[in-house]
């Protein structure tokens, strides 16, 4: 198909991130390494015990548990069954085509879906993943601030702190807590949803804590490739409009009066004996319907004008959307560059700082404040990998993109 042709020219370059759950330094490929294919999740079946529920097995879920999709494939055994009583009556005419038209934007309606709830899914799951970490990061600071209050209490006793240091330590740990408590509701609460979407009860289940990052350049011309991939989403929105405008062409054009009738036209006499009236209508009534065909076809041309001017502006639309969609994608690419470039350098101090403690030369509680800073930005670049990921399929798929995002999913 013309409208499908140079959708797939793009240069992928696939950089894996391993970020494991607990590990202080996340494990990147080689950066320069050309490679087309995807890093795969992690193979392992079962955490803890648990029984590893991966993205993939979550989407399939969250597919099958969607009413609104299961809805959709009987609408399009409805479209069918009324595609074969067309066939009985007329299968070579406007009504006929029109209705096999319906079934196929029907059956793209429920692939688009699909997508749909998959994304949904895919941001439900990299969230929970999110707020688990996050909690993580909470509960070790935590840990690290009960050990500075019981240091606090050592070095009150030598005469080192005050009871302001003592109290101030007191109060960050109570903070923390709130906070604890806070996350811990909010994960609770996406659990509960995700069941919701999925069928899944995440109690029984532990997730992946891998996620992968394949960097998506356009390879030629943006416009041609946005184009493109447009045509794809509308395919059928504007083969409607060429059925449609054919339709009032050829179709309407010889049943349907093209010009204001004329009054004074003899087919419209009511004289029965002037040898031109056969039909047993008078010729009032045969001008009246006259009016009503003109009118028809007048709103018929209309509808022809106003579906292409539907098409064109929201191809328009979707046009802008996605060029500023692509702009932000290579911004995200630079953020994660320079984001890993300072993970590097906290890897490096965090390595120094293991050195000196070990050595004596540091305590404990400054060792592991470093490693928060490792923890940190693990976070950020697993909200930000998600975020490009998200991005990227909106810009190959457009039907994804959310109605909050500020355009509508066909």
């Amino acid at each position: 198909m013309n409208m499908r042709k140079n959708v797939n020219k793009i240069v992928a370059f696939a950089i894996g991130i391993s970020i494991i759950s607990g590990s202080i330094i996340p494990a990147f490929a080689a950066d320069n390494t050309l490679n087309t294919n995807k890093t795969t999740a992690n193979v392992q079946t079962q955490v803890n015990g648990k029984p590893l529920l991966t993205l993939k097995d979550a989407i399939e879920a969250g597919i099958a548990n969607n009413s609104q999709i299961v809805l959709q494939s009987k609408k399009i055994n409805l479209e069918e069954d009324k595609l074969d009583i067309q066939d009985e009556i007329d299968d070579d005419g406007y009504d006929y085509d029109n209705q096999e038209l319906v079934v196929k934007q029907e059956k793209q309606k429920k692939d688009f879906m699909e997508d749909q709830v998959a994304q949904d899914i895919t941001d439900k799951y990299n969230e929970l993943v999110s707020q688990s970490k996050s909690l993580d990061k909470i509960n070790k600071q935590i840990e690290i601030k009960t050990k500075e209050v019981s240091d606090a209490k050592l070095k009150k006793s030598l005469g080192l702190a005050t009871s302001i240091d003592m109290t101030q330590a007191q109060i960050d740990i109570q903070t923390l807590k709130n906070s604890q408590e806070n996350a811990e509701k909010k994960l609770k609460n996406s659990q509960d949803y995700f069941q919701v979407l999925t069928g899944k009860e995440l109690t029984k289940y532990t997730l992946s804590q891998d996620t992968t990052y394949e960097v998506f350049r356009i390879d030629g011309s943006v416009d041609e490739y946005l184009d493109n991939t447009i045509d794809k989403f509308v395919e059928y929105d504007k083969e409607s409009y060429d059925l449609f405008k054919d339709h009032v062409k050829d179709d309407l054009k010889t049943t349907l009066p093209t010009s204001l009738p004329d009054r004074s036209d003899p087919i419209f006499s009511n004289d029965p004996t002037d040898g031109t009236v056969t039909n047993p209508k008078t010729g009032d009534e045969k001008y009246e319907a006259a009016i009503e065909g003109y009118e028809a076809y007048l709103n018929a041309k209309y509808g022809v004008d106003g579906k292409y001017v539907a098409l064109s502006e929201e191809k328009k639309a979707y046009k802008q959307l996605l060029n500023a969609y692509y702009t932000t994608l290579l911004s995200l690419e630079n953020n994660i560059n320079v984001l890993k470039a300072n993970m590097e350098l906290t890897n490096k101090k965090l390595s120094n700082m293991k050195l000196k403690y070990d050595l004596g030369l540091v305590t404990k509680t400054d060792y592991e404040n470093q490693i928060l800073t490792s923890y940190d930005q693990e976070i950020n670049l697993r909200s930000l990998v998600d975020n490009y990921n998200k991005i990227k399929n909106n810009i190959q798929k457009p039907w994804t993109i959310s109605t909050s995002s500020g355009s509508s999913a066909q």
